[in-house]
């Protein structure tokens, strides 16, 4: 057995090392080695930080642009223009108040027709989710709001519209509704999902209205649309 030295000055760290090994190559692959193990504690420090809530996560919804929708726009817009230019000359041998009533009310739904169908590939719908708040640009107000969860007082979802009651200023009661129709949204289905997962406050489910509600409201569009041309004619 061999004799442990009495001194510790006397120890000799490089005893063990075979004649002839070069020490350079050994001190280098220890720096290697030290490099690779910091940088392994630097990925699963971050892996940590990634499990936890993370703030920046975010889901996003887009609205799909859809060619057969502006498809049929454009054969509705081109169904106008035929009809105005077919009584254009019956039109224009009577009265001229009656002329430019109904020729502008044929021009302005194909103009309208041909607006909707280019509005989705000019300023598509988005919505935003996140940790931090929502952002939304609505179908037909192109402007992006933003609403932080701690602005938020209430949040209504259903299949077709989700319905979201914030205060504008902290502090104030005043309530202001930010209205986000789903239905131009593409990945519809998972946005009650994804709004249950990033709201801090409980949301109220709401039902997708009945097939009866649904034609109701479908005869008193048509009624009103009816009802405003027959205005314009017997002015």
């Amino acid at each position: 057995m061999s004799n442990s030295p009495n001194n510790p000055d006397d120890f000799d760290p490089y005893a063990d090392i075979p004649d002839g090994v070069d020490l350079t190559q050994e001190e280098k692959l220890k720096e290697e080695l030290a490099a690779a193990h910091k940088l392994k504690m630097a990925e699963l420090a971050s892996a940590r930080e990634d499990d936890s809530i993370d703030s920046e996560a975010q889901d996003n919804f887009v609205e799909s642009k859809q060619p057969s929708e502006l498809l049929m726009c454009m054969v509705l817009a081109s169904a106008y223009l035929g009809l105005a230019k077919y009584c254009w000359t019956p039109l224009y041998k009577t009265e001229a108040k009656l002329f430019y009533t109904i020729e502008g009310f044929f021009l302005s739904i194909a103009v309208l027709a041909i607006l909707i169908g280019l509005r989705p590939f000019l300023t598509p719908s988005s919505l935003q989710l996140s940790f931090h708040g929502i952002k939304y640009r609505g179908a037909y107000w192109p402007q992006r709001k933003s609403v932080n969860w701690n602005q938020v007082a209430k949040v209504y979802l259903s299949p077709e519209l989700i319905i979201v009651l914030y205060h504008p200023v902290l502090g104030k009661k005043r309530l202001w509704p930010l209205i986000i129709p789903s239905v131009y949204l593409a990945d519809r289905e998972r946005i009650a999902q994804v709004f249950i997962r990033y709201s801090p406050i409980k949301a109220v489910m709401l039902s997708s209205p009945a097939p009866v509600s649904r034609v109701v409201m479908l005869l008193l569009s048509l009624g009103g649309i009816v009802w405003l041309l027959e205005m314009l004619i017997t002015q």
